[in-house]
């Protein structure tokens, strides 16, 4: 109810934590065999080897491997490089749901939540909006895991993420998504999503990359999934195509994560108390406390008045103008890799001169 009329609280975060689990989880056991069964069977159609899942099947069924290899649709229930004709999932639909349901439910796995104010909000999407260009390792996010409300005032954002070894699995979805996943548990068996079985799986569009290492000062790099988007069925909610984050892709999607990252570096800027709250109400797997960091913007006041230190001092200017926010890279000689550092939008030039600003048109 909080999420879907706007007033979600920094204190109902625990909840929000167990009700993604208590949705995703019990879907990430049903489909790992499957998930495992796709791998083993690309790895099998390459080099001949049977893994220990595809040997598990292959015994069940009585059926050697070349078998399930050839007929996938027949014995695992999905179809084999392409989607058939009865809407059936094809293998690539099966790891997308995997990856995106198991995203979800790890996402939650070591409690860790983050609550945004609406500056920061604006400030975290104003900062995706352009890369900061920098190495990126499993020691610099936030947390190895963890769920952040991203707070707007038409409707807020739940950014979800995930990390196994170096592979770093981010979500992004609506409020709107978000409760249409937990009303449902996570499954839908009649109406839109991929079909499986009985049961039809919507996952919230994902994106994977692989983290940078730490002797690198290269960015996050992509990684090929199949994407979420490509494959969204043709009778998914209204959620996940129009609305605030809609035709997002992979790219963005792990832009505005990289940008939350970043942002909570900013100690000029974003004030982030973290305190640790009361014990799960879920019964079972998750009761330990979590932690929940409120992440507030730091407001510097005042305009700035010159160009800034990189500017020669003998440069003069007969105007002033603005210098939207944006991301510098900053080389630390002691770690040989870079660190970003935000640059607030400022005026530049000198104080008396008059304001220079250019025409901008935007088509719709």
């Amino acid at each position: 109810m909080a999420l879907s009329t706007g007033k979600f609280k920094p204190s109902q975060m625990p909840l929000l934590l167990d009700a993604f689990d208590e949705a995703a989880t019990p879907v990430v056991k049903h489909l790992e065999p499957f998930a495992f069964a796709v791998w083993e069977l690309r790895s099998f159609r390459a080099s001949g080897v049977v893994g220990p899942t595809l040997n598990r099947l292959s015994e069940f069924y009585g059926r050697p491997a070349q078998v399930l290899a050839a007929s996938p649709e027949r014995y695992l229930g999905f179809g084999g490089t392409r989607t058939s004709s009865d809407d059936a999932v094809d293998e690539q639909g099966v790891l997308v749901m995997y990856c995106g349901y198991r995203c979800t439910s790890g996402a939650t796995s070591n409690r860790y939540a983050y609550f945004a104010s609406e500056e920061m909000t604006a400030l975290i999407l104003a900062g995706s909006e352009g890369s900061a260009d920098v190495g990126v390792t499993i020691a610099d996010l936030p947390s190895p895991s963890g769920v952040a409300y991203l707070t707007q005032a038409a409707g807020g954002l739940v950014l979800l993420w995930n990390t196994i070894d170096d592979v770093l699995s981010v979500q992004l979805v609506p409020t709107a998504g978000a409760e249409d996943l937990i009303l449902n548990q996570g499954e839908i068996q009649d109406g839109w999503g991929h079909r499986f079985g009985n049961h039809r799986y919507l996952p919230i569009p994902f994106a994977e990359a692989e983290l940078s290492s730490p002797e690198s000062d290269s960015p996050p790099t992509l990684q090929n999934v199949g994407g979420y988007t490509p494959g969204m069925p043709d009778d998914a909610p209204a959620w996940s195509r129009t609305g605030i984050y809609q035709g997002w892709a992979p790219e963005q999607i792990l832009a505005v994560f990289l940008s939350f990252t970043h942002m909570l570096r900013q100690e000029s800027l974003v004030d982030s108390p973290t305190v640790r709250t009361a014990k799960s109400s879920l019964s079972g797997r998750r009761r330990q406390p979590g932690l929940v960091t409120y992440l507030t913007y730091r407001s510097r006041g005042g305009a700035r008045a010159t160009a800034g230190a990189d500017e020669a001092p003998s440069r003069v200017y007969s105007h002033r103008w603005t210098v939207r926010g944006h991301w510098k890279r900053h080389w630390y000689p002691s770690e040989q890799r870079h660190h970003p550092i935000w640059i607030s939008t400022y005026i530049a030039g000198p104080e008396a001169a008059p304001m220079k600003t250019s025409d901008k048109v935007t088509l719709l």
